[in-house]
């Protein structure tokens, strides 16, 4: 996110009164794209009628009101949006969005007139640095050629000094060479000669060894809390009542080549800008004046550095002799040395046996107090179902139960015959009618089967919804037996037999392996990412309190000892050979 895009937005939305959030739209590389570019506060993640208003605002290429808006999230309170588009050169590259409290028109009016002078104090801002930036590329381009069009160093060092001293507002610039141990100070601006042998000379020399010692340019005095060792720049100013000193290194192809330093008053210290514009210059002008002193160093010197080089080329070389002989010792080893082989594959664990409860008719849900998860005793009651209609019809079959027991009586006291046995059929349906309804009443309590784990069934959201005859509701899965299914490659479930012992590792439990046993190898492929894989039933060896159906780890099966070389490379040649095959003709 571009900080100067935020900073800016930050101010504006603190200096309009009643801004709630906003967003900065800027053009992206994507044709006719804009994204997020800034937005306040710093934890907004909601702004999609924002992102609407600054569309609308770029298209029509003016400023946009929305009022009285609300939202589902809203306390009820309306608020507006305001956008309206940025330009750059008079070409339009974003749009600016504020979200703020309702306000009458004359204030939004002026909310908008605040937000138009921002959006022009923000293209002076970009079009400053863009400025500034281009002046910086100049600067270094210019020092380059600098340096490039004499013919001795010496002159082209000095020059490059006495120009920086007027590009960067420094009363002084000094450049050093790193040569073995220390520092030889080749060029001070405005000097074509100096005394190297000067205490100023020698008190620069130790400063940009000192930076070049920690790897870091050293401003004195110091702009931040940084804990740098800066006992030579403190000697230099004091004894030479130097204000402002500023040292930075400069290196190739990670080699420390040597540092620049340049000197201010006391009223013009360097700040944040300049310590990085000059480590811009240094960056590039460094590196550039070492090709220059290289090419003027005498015979002897050049002789020195070609048999150093050479040196340390014999020394890479009995490097690469060292490497070698120990890449021919972990070939040997590969061969000889053998170990277990073992067929690597993701695992679920299962329960052994689940139980399913289901709807023993149709119905509502009434009550539910389990969740998946839960951990039930034999018996625990899991849910109701409503009994309302149960109760009516229960009370319907008594009512006639009792009005058949009369006409029963009645029957027996005339003596009719027919009569009685007719009522006494009609009597036996309708107690069986009564029994079968005391069951069903029975059956609406859904009760554990056995202990165990709730594994599926969350009916907490769903309280009188209906449900039919055979829905399942519930599945608890028991707690002490559990089986492992694994995941194996098909390249790899040939090895695979029933009898073959493992280890497995799961998520939850990262630091106990659990030893398990290959039960049966199933027939059964999946497909995924593009590769089979075989699932592979195996049981535990030992149980813990911590599992639970449904974790997740890698199982690792023991095949028997192979030599290194084979296990780390048979996945390579067998790729190899179907190949060779695919392509044979």
């Amino acid at each position: 996110m571009d900080q100067l895009t935020q900073n800016w937005l930050h101010t504006l939305c603190n200096l309009t009164i009643g801004v709630t959030r906003g967003v900065v739209f800027l053009k992206t590389e994507e044709k006719n794209g804009y994204g997020v570019s800034a937005f306040w506060p710093n934890k907004l993640n909601e702004y999609e009628a924002l992102s609407e208003a600054a569309k609308s605002a770029i298209s029509g290429g003016r400023s946009v009101l929305l009022s009285n808006l609300t939202t589902k999230k809203d306390t009820g309170e309306p608020h507006d949006i305001i956008a309206a588009p940025l330009y750059i050169d008079k070409q339009p590259f974003g749009a600016v969005a504020l979200q703020m409290y309702n306000r009458i028109p004359a204030k939004q009016q002026t909310a908008m007139q605040q937000i138009a002078n921002a959006a022009y104090w923000y293209e002076s801002i970009l079009k400053q640095r863009t400025s500034t930036e281009k002046k910086q590329l100049v600067t270094i381009v210019e020092l380059v050629a600098s340096c490039l069009e004499h013919q001795r160093f010496d002159e082209a060092a000095t020059d490059v000094a006495t120009d920086l001293t007027a590009r960067v507002l420094a009363d002084r610039v000094s450049i050093g060479f790193l040569d073995k141990s220390s520092i030889a100070v080749e060029a001070v601006s405005h000097s074509a000669g100096f005394d190297r042998r000067s205490n100023l000379i020698r008190d620069i020399g130790e400063a940009m060894h000192e930076a070049i010692d920690q790897n870091h340019s050293i401003c004195y005095p110091k702009l931040t809390d940084e804990v740098l060792p800066t006992h030579c720049h403190a000697t230099l100013i004091d004894d030479h009542h130097i204000g402002n000193v500023l040292t930075v290194p400069f290196a190739a192809n990670g080699k420390m080549l040597g540092a620049i330093l340049f000197e201010r008053p006391v009223e013009r210290a360097f700040d944040d800008a300049s310590i990085e514009h000059c480590q811009q210059i240094v960056s590039m002008i460094g590196p550039v004046l070492d090709v220059r002193r290289r090419d003027e160093q005498g015979l002897l010197q050049r002789l020195r550095q070609s048999g150093k080089q050479a040196l340390d080329k014999s020394r890479s070389n009995i490097a690469l002799k060292a490497g070698f002989a120990c890449l021919i010792a972990v070939l040997g080893m590969l061969l000889f040395i053998s170990t277990d082989y073992r067929v690597t594959g993701d695992a679920r664990l299962e329960a052994q046996t689940q139980r399913v409860i289901v709807a023993p008719q149709n119905g509502y849900i009434a009550k539910a107090s389990i969740r998946p998860g839960d951990i039930v005793q034999s018996g625990d009651l899991l849910g109701t179902l409503d009994v309302k209609d149960l109760n009516l019809e229960y009370r319907k079959w008594a009512s006639q139960l009792d009005q058949l027991e009369t006409e029963y009586r009645d029957a027996l006291a005339r003596h009719d015959r027919s009569s009685v046995s007719i009522t006494q059929a009609r009597i036996a349906q309708a107690e069986a009618q009564l029994n079968l309804v005391g069951e069903q009443l029975m059956r609406t309590q859904l009760a554990a089967p056995f202990d165990g784990l709730v594994v599926s069934g969350d009916l907490t959201q769903a309280l009188g919804s209906p449900v039919e005859r055979g829905q399942v509701l519930f599945t608890v899965a028991p707690l002490d037996v559990y089986r492992v299914i694994l995941n194996i490659d098909e390249r790899d479930v040939g090895e695979i037999k029933p009898g073959q012992r493992g280890d497995l590792i799961l998520s939850g439990m990262p630091r106990k392996p659990l030893e398990l046993t290959v039960e049966k190898v199933t027939p059964v492929s999946t497909a995924e990412e593009g590769r089979n894989f075989f699932q592979v039933e195996a049981k535990m060896n030992e149980t813990s309190d911590l599992l639970r159906p449904g974790m997740e780890g890698v199982a690792k099966i023991t095949i028997e000892r192979r030599k290194l070389i084979w296990i780390w490379t048979h996945n390579l040649v067998d790729w190899l050979r179907l190949t060779f095959w695919s392509l044979w003709p």
